[in-house]
Parts: C-alpha cells; sequence; structure tokens
C-alpha cells in the first residue's frame, strides 16, 4: 500500500502547500524574471525557454515528506520520473508515477503529489506558462500516466541549464530550450488518438448538454461499440463514458472561472439535469466543490486587483 498523505483525510481542506524536506535537490531553469516561486531563486534565466511557452522546467531528487499542491494550475505540467516513485492525483485518486512512468496534467485541475515514505523520488518537470499553445491538440484532453523514457529530458533541460551557467549565447541557448520543447512534443505526439476519435470528441465537446449513450458515441465515430472503447483507452487512458464525464468537468471548470452563472445552470450546460450529482462529479474529477472552485478564483481576482 502506498504511503498515506494528509491530503488523502480532507479533499476539502486542500491548499497550496510546498514542502521540500533537507536534502532536496533541485537543478531548474526558469523562462522569465521574477519567478514568484522561492524554490527558483538562483536558477538561471533563459529567455529562449519562456519564448517557446515554457515558464520553467528542472530535475528534481527528493523524499518524504515531500509534498506540493498548487490548488489552480493555469498552465499544464508535465512529470517523469527517473528513479524511485511518488503519488500524483488524477482524476479523482493517488496513483502512483514511478520510473519509466510520466504524468501530464492540463490547467485548472488540482496539481498535487507528494514521496511516499522509505522510497526517494527524482524526476524532472516541464511548465508550461498561462495561455501558450504548447501542447494544444487532440492530446490536450488527456491526463493519464503512462510509460515513457524520461532519460532524453533529464538531459535536455540539464544540458540547457549548464550552458546557461555557463554563460553560453542565445542561439546556443535557443537549441537547448528547443530539445527540451521538443522532448515533451515527443510525449504529446506519441499519444495522438485515433481520427475517428477525435472526431467523436469534437462533436461530443459541441454538445456537452446531450446525454450522448454508447450507441450514439460509436456511431458518431463510425466504430463499433467495443472498438471505440479500446481507442478511447489508448488515447485517454480512460472508458469512452469516463472520457465524456472528463470533458464535461472541464467546461464547467472554464464556465466557473469566466461566467458568473449558477451552479444549476453550468450543471445543466454541461448535461447534468441534477445539480447534486453534478456538484459530487466535480468534486471527484476536479479535487474540489464547485462552489470552493468558484470561491477560490473570486479570491485570486480581488489578489491580483490588489496587487496591480
Amino acid at each position: 500500500m502506498p504511503a498515506r498523505s494528509s491530503l488523502s483525510c480532507n479533499p476539502e481542506l486542500w491548499k497550496e502547500e510546498d514542502i521540500r524536506p533537507a536534502g532536496t535537490v533541485t537543478l531548474g531553469v526558469s523562462g522569465a524574471k521574477g519567478a514568484s516561486r522561492s524554490w527558483l531563486a538562483g536558477s538561471p534565466v533563459v529567455a529562449a525557454l519562456g519564448a517557446l511557452g515554457l515558464a520553467h522546467a528542472g530535475v528534481l531528487t527528493t523524499s518524504h515528506p515531500y509534498r506540493i499542491v498548487r490548488t489552480k494550475l493555469s498552465g499544464a505540467y508535465f512529470m517523469a520520473t527517473l528513479s524511485g516513485g511518488g503519488q500524483v492525483f488524477l482524476n479523482g485518486r493517488w496513483q502512483a508515477c514511478g520510473e519509466g512512468q510520466a504524468v501530464l496534467l492540463m490547467p485548472g485541475v488540482l496539481n498535487a503529489f507528494f514521496a511516499e515514505k522509505g522510497r526517494p523520488w527524482s524526476h524532472c518537470w516541464v511548465r508550461v506558462a498561462e495561455g501558450a499553445e504548447v501542447l494544444r491538440g487532440p492530446a490536450d484532453r488527456m491526463q493519464v500516466i503512462t510509460r515513457w523514457n524520461a532519460a532524453p529530458l533529464s538531459h535536455a533541460v540539464l544540458g540547457l541549464r549548464e550552458a546557461a551557467l555557463a554563460g553560453a549565447p542565445p542561439p546556443v541557448l535557443h537549441r537547448w530550450a528547443e530539445l527540451v520543447l521538443v522532448s515533451v512534443e515527443e510525449f504529446r505526439r506519441s499519444f495522438e488518438p485515433d481520427a475517428r476519435v477525435v472526431r467523436l470528441w469534437e462533436a461530443v465537446e459541441r454538445h456537452l448538454a446531450e446525454p450522448w449513450p454508447m450507441s450514439e458515441m460509436a456511431q458518431v465515430a463510425s466504430l463499433s461499440a467495443e472498438h471505440l472503447r479500446r481507442l478511447s483507452r489508448a488515447a485517454t487512458g480512460r472508458s469512452p463514458h469516463a472520457h465524456l464525464m472528463h470533458l464535461r468537468m472541464k467546461r464547467a471548470a472554464e464556465l466557473l472561472l469566466s461566467t458568473d452563472w449558477p451552479i444549476k445552470r453550468i450543471a445543466e450546460v454541461v448535461g447534468y439535469a441534477n445539480p447534486f450529482v453534478f456538484s459530487t462529479t466535480f468534486k471527484k474529477v476536479i479535487g474540489w466543490p464547485p462552489s470552493s472552485y468558484a470561491a477560490r478564483n473570486e479570491v485570486g481576482i480581488t489578489a491580483k486587483a490588489e496587487h496591480r
């Protein structure tokens, strides 16, 4: 059994956390000056990385009680384990991310992970800047943990860091930054869904209020129900119905952030006649009840306004 985190006991009370025990080694590089995270202080700044849409990247080695919680991820986050392993919160539950595995977390979801007791964890990460077009496309509907070799990415990140610390000229830094981006894009391309599945999910996203029984989804994709199940799991790690729920909750999160609509209306827009069922599902997938998610957004807007 994996080590339990205090986060798993009271998910409704989750807040921003950043626990990095003594001995944690962070080898990072930032894409812009003025990074707000203290653990990035002292990391070289490479403008070329930011120009490619990447906020920061690095390689980290740590152990228990390392724990990170970001309550509202504004850009995609990619993480790949080099050795050891940890737990990542994904699709409503903790999942192991061990050696040779990678996870892609899309904007707007709870971003939480922790190191297990007695198990050191080394991983590399790439954080996409808010609003950047990196990782857009069919794969932006995917949030899975899957097998992937992280070594090339770690070499690219460390190469960029060393080149920056050595004072390499901008053209050289740009080439290294491109290697970082190419490594992450290679992961995305390796999971490009079948065109028929893409067509289905695009149709679903245009009409989320529809009931979408399995028979109708299979018909739109021009596939048998069983073939659709196989292709959906290969592309997203989820069954068609589970991915339908994921798309609905993703749209609901966007509406909670961009409108002042009541929860009942948002529930109806994404296909839920019962607001209670919608709220329960939203909490399972996103990490908080809809009301808490909306409240966090209001706090963020107020803080930004005061900062200005």
